[in-house]
């Protein structure tokens, strides 16, 4: 696995953000079973400089540094099957992208984007709640933005649309 500092900016990233937070006891194998995929994760027959974070006890990140050689359609898709075993193994949704994470009180915590727009009614969230920006692309968006204010979150017009 290569070291995450030694990535390009531009190195491409994809999150995967789970329905529930992982046990201890899950983080520990799903971050054993992760080093593995990275570590073995191939792209035109090569292996690709790629790295992987498991953060918040939710999230699930890849990078992948194309190093001027897009990646392969089979190198995505061999993503995808990957977190497609991890749920099924683990009973938990990681493709679902229709949830909503954000920062309560220092916890992460997680809605449909149909109830967000609730929760700001509530007052449960507000203009300033971080939330998790997932459509993030590169290693260098995520570093500066994968949490935003919601005030200047893409959640914001879709919460603004649907009320």
């Amino acid at each position: 696995m290569t070291d995450y500092n030694t990535l390009a900016p531009g190195s491409r990233v994809w999150i995967f953000q789970a329905d529930r937070e992982f046990t201890a006891d899950e983080n520990k194998a799903i971050s054993s079973a992760l080093y593995q995929f990275v570590d073995n994760w191939l792209s035109h027959g090569s292996l690709l400089k790629a790295h992987y974070k498991l953060l918040h006890n939710r999230f699930i990140v890849f990078f992948a540094d194309e190093e001027g050689d897009n990646m392969c359609g089979r190198a995505i898709d061999a993503s995808v099957r990957f977190v497609k075993e991890l749920e099924k193994e683990y009973s938990v949704s990681l493709i679902d992208r229709s949830r909503v994470a954000y920062i309560k009180n220092g916890k992460v915590e997680a809605c449909t984007l149909d109830e967000l727009g609730q929760r700001i009614e509530d007052g449960e969230i507000n203009q300033d709640t971080e939330v998790f920006n997932n459509l993030v692309s590169t290693k260098e968006e995520f570093d500066n933005s994968w949490t935003v204010p919601l005030s200047k979150s893409w959640h914001r017009s879709f919460v603004m649309q649907n009320q």
